[in-house]
């Protein structure tokens, strides 16, 4: 059953047309995605996007979910340290479930202001109905959320996170080598070294049923090591609705081997001329000094890039640091708040963003996209 207000509905992502939606969505915002959307609702259950419907079909929209209750990277209390706010109020979230990048998907060219303001009017009203204080949509581009802002008088934009991509270079991680500091190069090369001299290789590998098995296992084994306790059948689930929903024919593993061993696995997706990396599995009763994250995730993907024609690789918010070392530029990513009634003055959220970007200049100045100076 769908729920219609005014030119909107609210209803789960299968009852809205898969090329209509996605050909709103930018190569960036691979997890707002129909595939990876329908994904999630197949192996969690479903939740709520909200669509604006025009007389050509979809216009633009935002995916719904609660957010979490316990501290980590989607609870509310833990975002905007030092700054006072409503934040122990339910909100309601916009984006994909658990996603570190959201935009929202909207026309381009002359209606896309006009549909912009209407989906921020939209998102206030149905949080509103549904007895949210207001909503919020986190781990947004800077660019895009001081964009929707503009078509918003209540909304508020307050940095807190960044994530880090990798131009694709023309020559691949050879040519990346030669942009890189001669002490980073001289690092990569020794940890390239090191993977090889150990034993190891690399394949590029389809996820068939039996590589997703042991997928499942090393990437349970990876994140019960970070304190994520989801476990083999949880991540099998996943796999599951993302097979329901075909997104997995968009994703390729780099696989490390050492003999008939598999000791590592990145999976990611390609979504346009972008490669997004999303899990990281290893084996750690072979836990020597072999670099294999660093070799799966960072170099061996800029070879694979370059030789599909993809213009990027997008790898997330954690560890900022060691991919600035080798070769990434850090993109600023903000929360949107929309409210009734906003409870922080304009000039309130400024202090707190500018003080955000005093901190990422003096820790990645020479690694900040051209889009922090919007916070300068």
């Amino acid at each position: 059953m769908l729920s219609y207000f005014g030119q909107y509905s609210v209803s789960s992502i299968e009852h809205i047309d898969r090329h209509e939606w996605d050909a709103l969505v930018t190569d960036s915002d691979f997890f707002h995605s129909h595939g990876w959307l329908a994904g999630l609702d197949y192996a969690l259950g479903q939740t709520d996007v909200l669509a604006l419907n025009g007389n050509t079909g979809v216009l633009g929209g935002c995916a719904l979910w609660k957010g979490e209750d316990h501290p980590g990277l989607f609870y509310l209390p833990d975002y905007f340290p030092g700054l006072k706010g409503p934040w122990q109020r339910p909100f309601l979230w916009g984006g994909a479930r658990r996603s570190t990048h959201n935009e929202l998907p909207c026309v381009r060219g002359d209606r896309r202001g006009e549909a912009l303001s209407t989906i921020a009017e939209m998102l206030i009203q149905y949080s509103a109905s549904q007895r949210y204080y207001a909503s919020i949509v986190p781990f947004m581009p800077l660019h895009l959320a001081l964009e929707m802002a503009r078509y918003c008088p209540y909304a508020r934009v307050l940095m807190h996170s960044a994530e880090a991509t990798i131009p694709v270079p023309t020559g691949g991680l050879d040519s990346q080598l030669q942009l890189l500091r001669s002490h980073h190069r001289i690092r990569t090369n020794a940890e390239l070294a090191a993977f090889s001299r150990l034993g190891n290789r690399v394949e590029w590998r389809q996820l068939d049923d039996h590589l997703l098995e042991s997928a499942a296992e090393l990437i349970a084994s990876n994140r019960e090591k970070y304190g994520s306790y989801q476990g083999i059948d949880w991540m099998l689930r996943i796999f599951d609705g993302q097979k329901k929903s075909s997104i997995i024919d968009t994703a390729i593993a780099a696989v490390a081997w050492r003999g008939q061993q598999i000791v590592g696995i990145t999976i990611f997706y390609r979504f346009g001329s972008t490669l997004h990396a999303r899990y990281y599995g290893s084996n750690y009763q072979i836990n020597d000094n072999d670099f294999r994250y660093f070799v799966l995730t960072y170099y061996h993907s800029l070879d694979y890039a370059a030789k599909n024609g993809l213009r990027e690789c997008r790898l997330s918010i954690s560890a900022l640091r060691a991919k600035t070392r080798r070769g990434a530029k850090i993109e600023p990513l903000a929360a949107l708040l929309l409210f009734e009634n906003a409870p922080l003055s304009i000039d309130e959220c400024e202090d707190y963003n500018h003080r955000f970007y005093q901190y990422y200049q003096k820790q990645y100045s020479t690694y900040l996209t051209p889009d922090w100076t919007l916070l300068a």
